[in-house]
């Protein structure tokens, strides 16, 4: 190799060394694999605004632009003190920090990096300022003339690709408060009322707050721990076979096991009842019955749990997932829309979708592609369904209810059954009584 093409050679490797130090060694946000986007693509992009890098510049998402520009313009104009060029500096100086909080080079030079993330922020808390305070609204606002506006927003503010920092959003929010006593978590405060842990009191942040999918997830993820404390799981994992066509096989997980639906629960003697609790991660087995807290399951039920599942998918640091231990829970009970119908005549699904068929593809779709925790969050629960489905008695019991006691016809025709064996029965009785009798008289 001549000298000339040596050096070649020599500066393209020193560019991947340099592209390879400034790689970001523990990143929080990430594209969507194709293994999680595969099942449903559309769950991981927004709907109508584009925050953070990933997804900007799309042609859908223009129209949102401008309301980021008027919403900055109306966050300078209120804070008299507060400039353009503070807010910049800011920015330019937390710009390093942000860029390694993505999983990839962005391709986006310093001063559109830091228009970004100005923009992004400070849209984000006068959205959200607004939603909470209808006096701070303008009249002509689209955003807030029209709910729907706001439904697509806040499912937007959670998908996984579509977030920045939020040390950005901190760092933005202590700049441009009103009021002094004003606090981050009450800003954000409405993200938190999605079903999957009605709050009464304003929470306390997670120490590591990643971004506000993060946050909702971190929470969550906080009450299911205290719920774990007081019932210390020795078990060993335990996995539906049943899924084992559509997710990934754990190492860590020698033994398989399986839980049946809710259907053939039911007709091995469990019953399904709703939980008072209002955790939706809470659930329970005890004396024969599956207790559930109520998951309300709307249009914008699977987007939120596939971008949380992604976000526990790329996460690191923690061997608990939570929200994919859950979701792989109802999904094991739930094979078919009988199972849905029979889990929503029980209070335990809240259906705002429509038909039953509706709920089981949703949780039919949830439960692909996904892996589980290495210390599954319900594996005392798994053990404890397949002791009771184990018994010779509960066997026969099911055996029973599936063949004759399915339907109304499989029951007329065991009564009609029973019957007529009664029937013969006594006949036969009547019979031998009487051949009896005609002995005795011959006598």
């Amino acid at each position: 190799m001549s000298e000339a093409k040596a050096n070649n050679v020599t500066i393209s490797i020193d560019t991947l060394f340099n592209r390879l130090s400034s790689a970001p060694s523990n990143p929080s946000i990430f594209r969507v694999g194709d293994h999680l986007r595969s099942i449903n693509p559309d769950a991981y992009d927004p709907e109508i605004i584009a925050i953070g890098p990933f997804h900007r510049g799309k042609h859908h998402l223009q129209n949102m632009e401008q309301h980021k520009v008027r919403y900055l313009k109306l966050v300078l104009e209120r804070k008299d003190e507060l400039s353009l060029e503070r807010c910049v500096t800011a920015m330019r100086h937390l710009e390093d920090r942000a860029r390694k909080c993505y999983a990839e080079d962005i391709q986006l030079d310093k001063d559109e990096f830091v228009t970004m993330l100005l923009l992004d922020g400070c849209f984000i808390i006068e959205f959200l300022r607004k939603f909470q305070n209808i006096e701070c609204r303008d009249k002509d606002d689209p955003i807030f003339q029209y709910g729907h506006i706001q439904n697509h927003l806040f499912d937007d503010l959670m998908v996984f690709e579509n977030q920045i920092p939020f040390f950005i959003i901190d760092s933005l929010f202590v700049m441009i408060k009103i009021d002094e006593e004003d606090k981050i978590n009450s800003l954000i405060w409405p993200l938190l009322q999605n079903g999957i842990f009605p709050m009464k009191d304003l929470p306390e942040l997670p120490e590591t707050q990643h971004h506000l999918l993060g946050i909702v997830h971190d929470l969550s993820s906080i009450l299911n721990k205290q719920i774990n404390k007081k019932q210390e799981i020795t078990f060993k994992c335990w996995e539906c076979s049943l899924l084992f066509s559509n997710a990934r096989r754990s190492s860590q997980i020698d033994s398989m096991e399986n839980i049946y639906s809710a259907i053939e629960l039911r007709e091995a003697g469990i019953a399904f009842k709703k939980s008072e609790r209002r955790r939706l991660f809470d659930i329970e087995f005890k004396n024969k019955a599956m207790i559930i807290p109520e998951w309300s399951i709307t249009d914008s039920t699977e987007s939120l749990f596939r971008n949380l599942i992604a976000y526990e998918y790329y996460l690191t640091g923690s061997p608990q997932r939570y929200v994919t231990d859950y979701v792989f829970f109802m999904h094991c009970l739930v094979h078919s829309p009988e199972d849905a119908k029979l889990l929503r005549r029980s209070g335990i699904i809240s259906n705002f979708l429509g038909a039953d068929e509706m709920v089981y593809r949703v949780i039919n779709q949830l439960g692909k592609n996904v892996i589980i925790s290495e210390k599954f969050s319900y594996s005392n629960i798994f053990h404890n369904v397949k002791d009771h489905c184990g018994h010779r008695r509960n066997k026969w019991m099911a055996t029973l209810r599936r063949d004759y006691f399915s339907s109304p016809w499989a029951l007329i025709s065991v009564i009609a059954a029973i019957t007529l064996l009664a029937l013969t029965i006594i006949q036969t009785t009547f019979a031998i009584l009487s051949y009896s009798n005609d002995l005795k008289k011959c006598r």
